[in-house]
């Protein structure tokens, strides 16, 4: 039932391609798992790509790399994305993104994001949208590439769960105080 309101909600916010995308000043690129020695996984490659054609197209003009771990994970993300022709001061970095609320919250109340596109896999960019949009933020996906591979139906569980306490997190908060 979660997951039906959610998507209802989204309509009209979720966008398959980054052609198709709205423009914004600000695209949030959410974290994923970087290998030892700094590459990004195929997850996080997938997201980088997207956001990095968003630049491309001229729909943003900042990216915004969220991710925890302190600045392992974000720094990966920012020299992929440097590697591949985005201008150092055209990205930002928020190593206070453990977890997706993290991330929309930094992206609200640390750097003034106003209107943004999300980038990430399907049912996160879903979730992250709707975190998002419920923190007050003018907020858009643009959907990554999929997780393949023998992990594809650990995501896909956990983004299960993951939006019934997202849910639980946003909705409570408006009855008990904005996060």
């Amino acid at each position: 039932m979660i997951d039906l309101s959610v998507r209802v909600e989204l309509l009209g916010h979720l966008y398959a391609a980054s052609a198709g995308a709205p423009a914004a000043p600000t695209a949030l690129v959410l974290g994923a798992e970087v290998y030892p020695g700094g590459r990004p996984s195929p997850a996080l490659a997938n997201r980088l790509d997207v956001a990095i054609d968003l630049v491309r197209l001229g729909r943003v003009r900042t990216l915004l790399m969220s991710g925890g771990k302190g600045t392992f994970e974000i720094g990966a993300m920012r020299a992929y994305a440097i590697a591949r022709g985005v201008r150092a001061d055209a990205i930002l970095l928020d190593a206070g993104g453990e977890r997706t609320l993290a991330s929309c919250v930094q992206a609200r109340d640390t750097f003034r994001a106003l209107r943004i596109l999300v980038v990430s896999q399907e049912q996160h960019v879903a979730r992250a949208v709707y975190t998002c949009r419920r923190l007050g933020l003018d907020a858009d996906g643009v959907v990554a590439a999929e997780f393949t591979g023998d992990r594809a139906v650990v995501y896909q569980i956990r983004e299960r769960f993951a939006l019934v306490l997202a849910w639980l997190e946003v909705n409570a908060a408006r009855v008990f105080g904005r996060p």
